[in-house]
């Protein structure tokens, strides 16, 4: 079994991070396979954040129609963000050419991890306030836990595997049909 590369963090340490980098924006920026993670996690913050506003009932067409089109920006960005981490790994991380692919990519699995942490942390917001529904909230928190755990762990046996050589990833591709990048135009 090769040892796990030094600049790749702990599945544990990501997530750590991603709940950090909730309450402390103004964070130092981090380089490598976690400033990746960490400018994926931000991007997922501000979609999520304009996706709340359209939810809003005072979310009238205006403010509606300006947040899908910056949904629609920031989720082009994560999957070039996607990308970018699954490179990354794939040239961090010795993997068996012969093994069997995995269904899905590293990076793709962070990106879910990402928007868990968000959803736990939004749901603990909302189990703590004066709302009066705060109740279903905190009955959700103990779902919400356990699937970041599973989650973490499927992701953690993934990478025992591709460092093992039973299994190998594909690092993802998105090529969208919309956008700059699906008609060949350059994007920053």
């Amino acid at each position: 079994m090769a040892a796990a590369p030094t600049n790749v963090p702990t599945i544990s340490i990501v997530i750590e991070e991603f709940r950090s980098a909730l309450g402390e924006p103004a964070r130092p920026p981090q380089s490598g396979v976690l400033g990746l993670l960490l400018d994926l996690h931000d991007n997922n913050v501000v979609q999520w954040d304009r996706e709340d506003a359209t939810r809003g009932d005072d979310a009238d067409d205006h403010t509606v129609a300006a947040a899908k089109r910056d949904i629609d920006a920031l989720n082009t960005k994560r999957h070039e963000l996607v990308e970018a981490i699954d490179e990354a790994l794939a040239a961090a991380i010795d993997q068996a050419p012969a093994a069997p692919p995995t269904t899905e990519s590293p990076a793709m699995v962070f990106d879910r991890l990402s928007v868990l942490v968000i959803r736990i942390s939004s749901t603990e917001d909302a189990a703590t306030s004066e709302r009066d529904d705060r109740d279903l909230y905190a009955a959700r928190l103990p779902v919400l836990r356990r699937q970041l755990a599973l989650l973490q762990e499927a992701l953690e046996a993934l990478f025992d595997d591709v460092r093992a050589g039973r299994k190998r990833f594909v690092p993802y591709q998105s090529l969208k049909l919309y956008g700059p990048r699906a008609a060949g135009i350059p994007h920053d």
